[in-house]
Parts: structure tokens; sequence; C-alpha cells
């Protein structure tokens, strides 16, 4: 199991996929969950449970991995 992650802390690990992630927005408090489809150093490829889906940047964006 792992522990919190923040998309912006540089000793964060990235997600594998199938991991579950849920997406931190500070401005409006609101979090969005969804699933890891891709991911790499680069980027990370999640499908929402919305069904959009997303590209995130590791360092730039905030997440969580979740169990």
């Amino acid at each position: 199991m792992r522990d919190e992650a923040l998309g912006n802390q540089e000793s964060s690990p990235i997600p594998s996929k199938g991991d579950r992630i849920e997406l931190l927005s500070p401005q409006t408090g609101v979090r969005i969950r969804g699933t890891v489809f891709y991911s790499d150093h680069i980027q990370i490829l999640v499908k929402w449970d919305s069904g959009r889906s997303q590209s995130l940047k590791p360092a730039v964006d905030r997440y969580r991995i979740i169990e």
C-alpha cells in the first residue's frame, strides 16, 4: 500500500497503470477520482469516473493515490 502522494512534490511516487487517483483542486475544493491508464515520469493519463480523460504532469498537477 502507498502513502498519500501529492503530484507537486519531487519525491512523490508516480502512480502505476490501474491505480486509483484523486485530483485535488485547491481553488474549488472539488476532488475528482479516476483510474490511471498510462504513466511515466512525464505524464499520467487518467480516465475519470465521469467518462472524461486527461493527461496530468507529475511535478505540476496535485493528486493523491487512493486505495
